[in-house]
Formats: structure tokens, sequence, C-alpha cells
């Protein structure tokens, strides 16, 4: 009886072996990790997108970058015509919206020649507290100025201080004006309450 027992143990445990050695022999080959693609570093030249930005600079200058895809060039060329982009200029047209907002008819407006080549531009403006807003165009002969995009609105801050002050952030001079108007200034000087102390 204790034989058949051994038996059935050291059956067992060879059973056990042999399993354990078929999965170490078996084990399926590890998968190669994934190669990591460093991402690039360059920016694209073009995003494949109609559009002009507008930016404030400072008070009295705005900077403007653009991008008009084939697809822009190709319905100017649907709509006036084969060689309307060749025969035509660039242009940008800056329009004051200070006095009328959003009413691009009535606005006053100058504009700039620009090139082919160009992508963006400073604009000298010289009007601080003044909103802005530029269309991209060409100026066709026998048709004028043709918008091919707007840019977003903007507004340039002041070039002085405020002329409005806020009760909660006064100037100092304003917390010692109104010290002194309370009588509360008439005390005692560092000099006066060393000399009262000795």
């Amino acid at each position: 009886m204790v034989t058949a027992v051994s038996v059935l143990i050291l059956a067992f445990l060879a059973g056990m072996f042999l399993w354990y050695w078929r999965r170490r022999v078996n084990r399926p080959a590890a998968k190669p990790l994934p190669v990591a693609v460093p991402p690039s570093r360059d920016l694209p030249a073009k995003y494949g997108k109609d559009e002009i930005v507008l930016m404030v600079k400072d008070p009295y200058w705005l900077y403007a970058y653009w991008e008009l895809s084939e697809a822009k060039k190709e319905e100017l060329y649907r709509r006036f015509g084969p060689g309307a982009w060749e025969n035509s200029r660039p242009m940008l047209r800056v329009y004051d919206l200070t006095d009328h907002p959003y009413d691009f008819l009535r606005a006053p407006f100058f504009e700039i020649a620009i090139t082919d080549m160009a992508d963006n531009w400073y604009i000298h403006t010289g009007k601080p507290c003044s909103t802005f807003c530029i269309d991209l165009g060409r100026l066709i002969p026998n048709y004028g100025f043709v918008t091919l995009a707007r840019s977003n609105i903007v507004t340039t801050p002041a070039d002085k201080p405020s002329s409005v002050i806020d009760p909660l952030w006064p100037p100092v001079e304003a917390c010692w004006q109104a010290v002194e108007r309370y009588g509360k200034g008439r005390g005692f000087s560092s000099s006066s309450m060393i000399k009262s102390q000795s």
C-alpha cells in the first residue's frame, strides 16, 4: 500500500515537472517592442488653410500672417477667368473699425501692396486704443479688390496710463492724500517720536 502511494506521489511529481518543463520550452517568443518614431521637429510650411491672423504688436503696430491654399487660387480662376491670379496684385486692406464696429462698408481703410512671396507683414497704424481688421485679397483689373480671407478683429492698447482709477487699487499718492485729508497724517513722525521717547 505504501509503495503504491509512493508511486502515485512520484508520478504526480514527475507530471508536474514535465508540465513545467514543457511550459518553459514552448513559451511563445516575446514580441518585439514597437520602435518609437521620434516626432518631427520641423513645423510644416503650410497647413492647407485659407486664413489670415491679425495680432497686436504694440499700441502703434499690428502683425499679420496668412496662408492661401491652391483651392483658393483655382476658385479665383473659376470666378474671373484664366490668368486672374497672374494679372492681379496681392493687397492687404486694413479697416479701422474703432468708430464703425463690424461695419466694413463705412469703416475707413487703407491698403498695402504686398508680394506673392510674402506670408506675413508688420503694419504701422499709429493709433492706440483703436480696433482693426484686415482683408487679404487681390486687386483685379476691371473688377477691383476681391477679398480672399478676412482676419480676426483686434484692438490696440493705450500708450499712456489709464485715466480711470480703480477705487480698490488707487495709486500711492492718492492713499497719502486721503490720510492727510482725514487728519491722520498729523501724528508723530519718526524723528518726533524718538524725541518724545528720550
